[in-house]
């Protein structure tokens, strides 16, 4: 019998209006804080109202809002220094997931020496961490509940996962009331990541009966409430709904890993600068038959969830429902999604570099079906 082990040390605060109880999480954390954010969060009002929460209890944090989308390792010292001269002793990042890894780096870096280029390098991290708070402004972040993170790399413009000792998140606040200003394609494609990365996980080889119940209710979440969330983004009942997928996300995360989609996804958005959930949206229907006949009776079971009558169906046939189910769901959305990655401005001399980056991922030994770069290069060029 295998025996599974894992650990969420980090304190989860997730619900509407969940956010207004910042204040006191970082008084008792020591009150000398560094809020790490990007233009976009204040723009919309967010980094305004987190200000207002902390000012409520006394507390002034130094701020850092000058991360910009595709921000690579380069900015993590620039962020590192201001954080270690104030002497924060709590980091909180608000924002994308961008924002977020880089924030969560920063904490790290605050008690640890060295510049990150010397933990991209493998130096180990001494266990310890300035506290560190999380507010995704966006339904998922999948590393927040992990002691890993991602960066691009400046050098290569490479997307790696660094995993130094120390390095993790103290709270996860998770408030749908936060992300009402989400562009609706933007909510749209993150939401079909969310059920990507479930579907994955869930015929991960590493998947367990305490993680299995969880991935599978992410997929109905989000099967049977995007569609509802796209005739009215502004129900903030119907975003919580898809932010409980997501988190079940970063809580399987800890067994599972992820798998093809967020690895060829992170290999074209490091020089390329694709986005993430884009590309996994584009990727999955590929990916679901790569793994077909590996994983049937898995694929089954997600048809079923999806409401598709799989009755007297033998089990390859009722796995091939799983991704006739995904096409018509993506259809039936009312929104124009792209369909290939030659949509994206990409080139096929683009592909075998994501196909590269990607064989590196761990993760990508936790598919049922292992994966060669030829293998990618396979799925790439049927999705392009």
């Amino acid at each position: 019998m295998r025996i599974s082990e894992f650990s969420i040390p980090t304190k989860i605060e997730f619900g509407i209006d969940s956010l207004a109880r910042l204040g006191h999480f970082v008084k008792d954390l020591g009150g000398r804080a560094i809020l790490i954010s990007d233009n976009v969060m204040r723009e919309t009002g967010i980094l305004n109202t987190v200000e207002n929460i902390l000012r409520s209890k006394g507390i002034i944090p130094i701020l850092y809002d000058g991360i910009f989308p595709g921000a690579d390792s380069s900015i993590i010292d620039e962020v590192t220094l201001i954080a270690r001269k104030s002497r924060a002793n709590v980091a909180i990042g608000v924002g994308s997931s961008r924002v977020c890894n880089i924030a969560k780096i920063t904490a790290f870096l605050c008690e640890n020496n060295g510049d990150i280029i010397d933990y991209i390098h493998g130096r180990e991290g001494n266990g310890k961490h300035i506290a560190y708070i999380e507010i995704p402004a966006v339904f998922r972040e999948v590393y927040a509940l992990s002691g890993s993170a991602f960066l691009t790399d400046a050098y290569d413009q490479t997307n790696k996962v660094i995993s130094p000792e120390g390095l993790g998140t103290d709270i996860l606040i998770v408030d749908p009331a936060i992300m009402s200003e989400i562009p609706l394609d933007t909510a749209v494609y993150i939401a079909l990541d969310i059920l990507a990365l479930s579907i994955e996980g869930y015929i991960s080889l590493k998947v367990n009966p305490l993680v299995e119940p969880i991935l599978l209710r992410g997929i109905e979440l989000v099967y049977y409430n995007l569609s509802k969330y796209v005739k009215n983004p502004h129900d903030v009942g119907i975003r919580e709904q898809i932010c409980t997928a997501g988190l079940f996300i970063a809580i399987s995360n800890i067994v599972t890993g992820f798998g093809i989609a967020f690895s060829l996804s992170m290999g074209m958005n490091g020089k390329n600068r694709i986005s993430k959930p884009v590309s996994s949206s584009i990727l999955l229907p590929y990916i679901i038959d790569y793994n077909l006949n590996v994983v049937a009776s898995r694929f089954a079971k997600i048809a079923r969830v999806m409401g598709r009558d799989i009755n007297n169906l033998e089990e390859t046939q009722a796995a091939l429902k799983a991704i006739e189910g995904i096409k018509e769901f993506k259809d039936s959305l009312g929104i124009k999604l792209k369909k290939s990655l030659k949509e994206l401005g990409l080139k096929k001399d683009d592909l075998a570099e994501a196909a590269e980056v990607a064989v590196r991922f761990e993760d990508i030994n936790s598919i049922p079906r292992r994966a060669s770069f030829e293998n990618l290069m396979e799925i790439l060029e049927k999705a392009y």
